[in-house]
């Protein structure tokens, strides 16, 4: 995993000294359990990834500046959830005192989300680190709003916002989740930024199933624009945009506002591309078209992939995009297929 931090921030051209420090930082956050063989079996299906892999690498381009990312799941001293969702908590808990970081949100909502039984190969308590060039590091925890079954999912979430000062806006959602939920939108992460900052975000994460319209969810969001995303969806998944392999939406709120504020869509590249090379066209495609360096991108995804793009599938899992200026913000996600088969049921 080091390896392939280093290669993408030696790709993004991060400097010596940052890409160092961002190293110690990952050495932090993955803890004792990062330096565990991996084996030729997994003995923890974590839902981060369908072969159950915990750990995921993106960048994103907001502004046209990338931000390198891991999204992973803690894994406790034995292969269960009880023991990952343990090891979740402590290391949010371990986080306290950083520069810039605060758990008051976390700390406050964290009963809704945790369970004497964690279902196996569900979400329990994830964690993202991000670094950005000239930026401090930015933590954010996962939660999963399905932990007390999916009936309970509009009460827990009715009482997360209300906890969060978040009501007013949550309304704008709540008043048709009935409906949503009935075409397919299932809810199914809740994140927050472990931040102290005002602009520090809710985000509430759609999984959509069938063939949906994209905008359905997407377009709740104050600044989601219908129009500027057409273009994106057909780069990546042609005419009519609606893919049937789960793509997702999350929609990100900020205290004192009505309403979410952006929505990102994460457009699933999995079963839609022939090849790694393929995937590549298509979102070199999107950034082309709205004046994003698709070349950092290609420096990065040759970087980690293990062979040449045009003999790889799987390296490339979503592309997310958002709408939230004229200068649409784009996300690139790699997964990595450690283990020969996915796990049974769905995935993350």
């Amino acid at each position: 995993m080091r390896d392939k931090w280093l290669a993408a921030g030696t790709a993004l051209r991060f400097t010596g000294g940052r890409l160092a420090a961002s190293l110690g930082e990952l050495d932090a956050v993955l803890g004792d359990w990062a330096d565990q063989r991996i084996g030729d079996v997994r003995e923890y299906p974590s839902f981060v990834s369908r072969d159950g892999f915990p750990l995921e690498i993106s960048v994103s381009w907001r502004g046209g500046v990338p931000e390198l990312r891991v999204l992973f799941e803690s894994l406790g001293a034995v292969p269960t959830a009880r023991a990952a969702q343990d090891a979740g908590r402590a290391l949010t808990r371990s986080l306290a005192g950083r520069p810039g970081v605060s758990l008051a949100r976390y700390l406050a909502i964290e009963d809704l989300y945790v369970v004497e039984d964690p279902l196996p190969f569900r979400p329990t308590v994830w964690h993202s680190l991000a670094v950005r060039a000239g930026e401090p590091p930015c933590y954010k925890v996962y939660l999963n709003p399905q932990a007390h079954g999916r009936r309970a999912v509009p009460e827990v979430m009715r009482e997360t916002m209300a906890r969060l000062g978040l009501s007013r806006a949550w309304d704008v959602v709540a008043a048709g989740y009935r409906d949503l939920a009935a075409e397919g939108h299932q809810l199914e992460f809740v994140a927050l930024d472990l931040a102290d900052r005002p602009e520090a975000r809710v985000k509430v994460y759609f999984r959509h199933t069938g063939r949906v319209d994209l905008d359905r969810v997407a377009s709740l969001a104050r600044t989601h624009d219908p129009v500027l995303a057409g273009p994106a969806y057909r780069d990546v998944h042609g005419s009519p945009a609606l893919p049937a392999n789960e793509p997702m939406t999350c929609l990100a709120f900020r205290s004192g506002r009505s309403a979410p504020e952006e929505a990102n869509v994460y457009l699933r590249l999995a079963g839609e591309v022939e090849s790694d090379a393929d995937a590549a066209a298509r979102i070199t495609s999107v950034m082309r078209r709205f004046g994003i360096d698709h070349r950092q991108y290609l420096d990065v995804a040759r970087a980690l992939a293990p062979r040449p793009l045009e003999t790889t599938t799987g390296l490339h899992e979503l592309m997310s995009f958002r709408t939230a200026s004229q200068r649409p913000d784009v996300g690139v996600y790699f997964r990595f297929a450690v283990y020969d088969t996915p796990v049974d049921g769905a995935h993350a």
